[in-house]
């Protein structure tokens, strides 16, 4: 029976996926600084948006509730009964938004338009279901689950780069693939420090994430280490080098605030497209 309960607005845009979905587009538009490319068309925002947040619900409101995860439960407790009370609105709305999204994705290039029932088919892959022994899921398997993610992010944005006559063959080489490793171990290092708040629910449902593996405060060290590494590399033959210094103190500054934080994943996915938007307003 549902409670009504008041959830603040900030909570409540977390538990909604509103702030990972920012921080997918804030990804894209960090690579096309990278590459010196201009802000994205309205279209392919919306589309980035529309399969972000489809992906991030599907991942935490599953697609029974019979699938539902009790490590999510544990961790975030007002979150699983929010999905509890609403986990049929927010299927009807996830679907939705993958409608909208091939739609969307076919008015830029027909190849668009068959990301989102990959997107939403590797979701499913990698965490579609509830923890079982004996049954991991990819996300379940020894340090996988922060460079899945990583992984998928960057997976979007090369094919959207690609979909909208971004061709990355006609860049240099050398700055293409320093691009791709820099954003790959920034987002992994995000992924690494959103897992700190998921230890103890992790540990007690097998999942072997790399603060399960190292301890929390080793995985800290690897994620500042990560982000060094590959701040680094974007700013590596640049022509932006002034606002990925700018990018990189922004993230740094941030970062360095999480060490004795309880909740980091909100501040992770909130404070990458803002601090990238205000890196773009220099020149």
């Amino acid at each position: 029976m549902p409670t009504h309960r008041r959830i603040p607005l900030p909570a409540l845009l977390s538990f909604l996926a509103i702030w990972p979905a920012f921080y997918t587009l804030g990804v894209y538009l960090l690579a096309l600084l990278t590459i010196d490319r201009p802000m994205p068309s309205w279209q392919t925002t919306a589309y980035l948006l529309l399969v972000a947040h489809a992906c991030y619900l599907l991942d935490r409101v599953k697609l029974s509730d019979d699938r539902q995860d009790p490590a999510d439960a544990i961790a975030l407790p007002d979150r699983a009964l929010l999905f509890a009370e609403h986990a049929s609105r927010i299927r009807v709305l996830l679907l939705a938004e993958l409608l909208a999204a091939i739609v969307m994705g076919y008015l830029i290039s027909p190849l668009l338009a068959l990301i989102p029932l990959g997107a939403l088919l590797g979701v499913q892959l990698y965490a579609g279901r509830a923890a079982s022994p004996g049954r991991p899921r990819f996300k379940d398997l020894p340090a996988l689950k922060s460079f899945l993610i990583s992984s998928a992010h960057i997976a979007l944005v090369v094919v959207v780069l690609w979909g909208n006559s971004h061709n990355l063959i006609e860049h240099p080489r050398r700055v293409v693939v320093l691009s791709i490793a820099g954003l790959w171990l920034i987002v992994s290092a995000d992924a690494i420090l959103c897992d700190l708040d998921d230890h103890d629910s992790d540990a007690l449902y097998g999942t072997r994430s790399l603060p399960v593996l190292l301890g929390n405060a080793r995985a800290w060290v690897l994620a500042e280490s990560m982000l060094l590494v590959g701040c680094g590399l974007l700013m590596i033959r640049t022509r932006r080098p002034i606002e990925l210094l700018a990018v990189s103190l922004g993230v740094f500054a941030t970062t360095l605030s999480t060490r004795s934080m309880k909740n980091r994943r909100d501040l992770i996915d909130a404070r990458l497209l803002p601090i990238v938007l205000l890196a773009m307003l220099i020149r």
